[in-house]
């Protein structure tokens, strides 16, 4: 069965994605090797960019924006996700401590300026689709009670059960988040165009690294980008 797909609308907008099946997940606080590479990286970063324009300059950032307004969004109300990811980093000079999965793909999020975003796999219905919206779908963004409306023309994230499991490569649903009793999970990887090969094999293989190496992950299935 093939798990996870990306429509022709979206691969016409430029959008790449792929994915990874975890199983065997261990979920709790980041270790000191982590938390060591996240600070060498943000070292690099901070002295690579130093403030926020030279990242949205950073052609992979440029095309994530571009993207979003294409499909009506508005990148200065919610900047795409690795833009946010940078903004957090300029301002703290780290991550936000949140698991060790999430820290993770934070991490390979800020090192290859691809968007990452995982969901718990025994939560969700697949396979999981990277589609144009139609409005109709099921959507309770992350931390809140209720369900809101989706824009119509939106890309994001549904599955089988025409349930939104992330608006944009900005906001989680809520129900299909990573908590501890998460075991199973799947990282979605999404890069542009305007990513070359090498940076987004690097997401997968970083990915595969650390989340083996943090949460004693092993890899059921892998879908690369088409």
């Amino acid at each position: 069965m093939s798990f996870f797909s990306t429509s022709p609308e979206c691969q016409k907008l430029g959008l790449r994605a792929g994915a990874i099946w975890l199983e065997n997940l261990c979920i709790s606080s980041r270790s000191d090797q982590l938390n060591a590479a996240i600070s060498n990286t943000s070292t690099e970063l901070l002295k690579r960019y130093g403030a926020l324009d030279k990242v949205r300059s950073s052609a992979e950032v440029a095309s994530f924006r571009k993207i979003h307004r294409q499909v009506g969004a508005r990148p200065k109300k919610q900047p795409p996700s690795v833009e946010n990811l940078y903004k957090y980093l300029l301002k703290r000079s780290d991550l936000p401590p949140i698991n060790n999965l999430v820290d993770a793909y934070n991490l390979v999020s800020l090192r290859t300026r691809c968007s990452l975003g995982a969901h718990d796999l025994d939560r969700i219905t697949l396979p999981v689709s990277l589609s144009l919206l139609t409005g109709q779908e099921a959507f309770t963004p992350l931390g809140a009670e209720d369900p809101v409306t989706v824009p119509v023309g939106e890309f994001g994230y549904v599955d089988a059960e025409d349930r939104l499991l992330c608006r944009l490569d900005v906001v989680q649903a809520d129900f299909s988040k990573v908590t501890t009793d998460t075991h199973r999970a799947l990282i979605i990887i999404e890069a542009t165009s305007d990513h070359n090969s090498s940076q987004v094999q690097q997401a997968f293989d970083e990915v595969v690294h650390w989340t083996q190496l943090e949460c004693g992950a092993s890899v059921q299935a892998v879908q690369e980008p088409t």
